[in-house]
């Protein structure tokens, strides 16, 4: 029965990624069919990693992270390059941390005078902590930083109705555009990006379809994307292995959503980057794959590749991860 598999999946999960990925892909399972947990104590002090711990490896280390925002920090400065006055806007900001390093590279540019970010978040307490540590940089670097905060969803936001909105746009999105529910709002979103003729608009996405609505369809693409991700995590260097079950239990709050919830009540909806540049294309956007440059082109398994279709993917073994689509 289900529990005798999971106590047998429990076991040694420590040292087995297949192991640890079977158990939470059970849970959530589980939890779909009779609305509860089982082996609920895994979450329950198992993995000592502080929330803060688990970013900096994810930032600092875990490739697919590391290297999309490097890529995207990089084409963000440059289309900065030549002008006095930027506008970036940063769908899901977060807590700031690609921003502020996107204001670090940008003390080079001889021209700029101005940044304003626009910070759009709907979690309150990270967008005011993005908006403190941004506005923070003033002082220290040759232009000066103005910021707005949004407190919402990137879909219901009205980009027309933004003040300040001066000099070159640019769109950074970085995981967060599957977090919008529909196939209209996502839509409507693109064509209000559409509506800022932006120099650039860059998007980082998992390459998965967990919109799927068919279960058996999406259980297969859930097992695969994040096999491959739990077999990466196994890769990184200098982390251990305590560090590297409690980031893949960070994921496990991904697979308890597309595995574990009803249809109105999931929100990790990822699509495939196909889906994403054919909504692009549909808006007048000209995809521009030749303008992302990587650092590094094989780490920890993931070779990352100009793929024709028109975007950079993160690959490990036959499985296309993550995606970096640049549109202007």
């Amino acid at each position: 029965d289900i529990e005798a598999f999971f106590a047998h999946c429990a076991a040694g999960m420590e040292t087995d990624s297949q192991k640890l990925l079977a158990t939470l892909l059970l849970k959530a399972l589980n939890k779909r069919i009779h609305s509860e947990f089982i082996g609920e104590n895994i979450y329950l002090g198992k993995y000592e990693t502080s929330q803060i711990q688990l970013f900096n490896i994810l930032i600092e280390k875990f490739p697919f992270v590391k290297y999309s925002h490097q890529i995207t920090n990089k084409a963000i400065v440059e289309a900065m390059q030549g002008s006095a006055e930027v506008t970036l806007v940063d769908i899901g900001i977060g807590q700031g941390t690609q921003v502020l390093n996107i204001i670090e590279q940008a003390k080079n540019l001889p021209r700029l005078n101005k940044l304003h970010i626009v910070g759009i978040e709907p979690y309150g307490d990270a967008l005011a902590l993005a908006e403190t540590n941004i506005l923070g940089c003033n002082g220290s670097v040759p232009f000066e930083i103005t910021f707005t905060g949004i407190h919402d969803g990137v879909e219901n936001v009205d980009f027309a109705a933004i003040e300040g909105m001066t000099g070159t746009i640019i769109v950074n999105a970085s995981l967060a555009l599957h977090h919008i529910q529909s196939e209209r709002m996502r839509l409507e979103t693109i064509a209000r990006v559409r509506a800022l003729n932006p120099g650039a608009f860059i998007l980082i996405e998992p390459n998965v379809n967990h919109y799927e609505p068919d279960f058996f369809t999406r259980f297969q693409n859930c097992y695969n994307h994040f096999y491959s991700i739990f077999q990466v995590i196994d890769r990184i260097e200098n982390v251990d292995n305590t560090d590297k079950n409690a980031l893949k239990l960070f994921f496990g709050r991904e697979i308890e959503d597309i595995i574990g919830k009803e249809e109105k009540d999931r929100y990790e909806k990822h699509e495939p980057a196909l889906h994403w540049i054919e909504r692009l294309q549909e808006n007048r956007f000209a995809v521009r794959n030749e303008l992302l440059q990587t650092p590094v082109r094989e780490t920890c398994g993931v070779r990352i590749d100009h793929h024709p279709e028109g975007f950079l993917g993160f690959t490990f073994e036959d499985e296309t991860v993550l995606a970096v689509i640049y549109a202007n």
